[in-house]
């Protein structure tokens, strides 16, 4: 069967989508393989909150071309792609699908465009509680590391890379020192969570 254009379209976007697919399974592989014994990593599936909606002490930087960021919200460590990097992966979806919306093809674009639409905002979560240290390695452009209580060294992003550079490797300095210091001062003295009002008593 001989493929028009079209459907050669189709199957092209449904190889880059895939791709995504596997650099998003790649990355979270590496980190439980390379990580310490036990891995400190949870998986957020939810949005984090934009910048401006951050609690007093929490921050979000991102790295030297944007496309990935993290974020100390509370007593963690947000590490994913930004939202920058989100957007443009969904623009792209829609552009290498459009045309395809009815039939097998488009069935197949649906569940692929539901699945990885739900999963390229996934960011990595690290508990601030698990860290004995964190600090900047690195010229004017390097990474963070963080060192375990339990033992064993992480350094953030690992070996995954975005348009074929290490994001973990590409934090500026004027960026990555502020945070880490940000990160150390909620180590000494983390978030205490609010105590829930007491349930209130029936009638008697």
């Amino acid at each position: 069967m001989v493929m028009g254009p079209s459907s050669r379209r189709f199957v092209a976007g449904l190889i880059r989508i895939g791709l995504v697919i596997l650099a998003v399974v790649i990355a979270g592989a590496y980190i439980g393989h390379h990580g310490p014994k036990r891995s400190h990593m949870r998986v957020q599936t939810e949005v984090p909150p934009p910048s401006a909606a951050l609690a007093p002490g929490d921050m979000r930087i991102y790295n030297a071309d944007s496309s990935v960021d993290l974020i100390l919200e509370g007593n963690r460590i947000l590490a994913g792609l930004s939202p920058q990097t989100v957007e443009k992966i969904r623009s792209e979806m829609e552009r290498s699908t459009t045309g395809e919306t009815s039939g097998l093809g488009g069935s197949i674009a649906a569940v692929v465009k539901k699945s990885v639409a739900g999963a390229i905002g996934t960011h990595g979560a690290f508990p601030i509680a698990s860290i004995s240290d964190i600090r900047y390695e690195g010229g004017d452009v390097g990474e963070i590391v963080i060192d375990w209580k339990d033992g064993g060294t992480h350094q953030l992003f690992g070996n995954t890379k975005v348009d074929g550079s290490k994001v973990g490797k590409s934090f500026r300095r004027e960026d990555a020192e502020p945070f880490v210091a940000a990160v150390k001062a909620r180590m000494a003295q983390p978030v205490i969570a609010p105590t829930p009002p007491p349930a209130a008593q029936p009638p008697r």
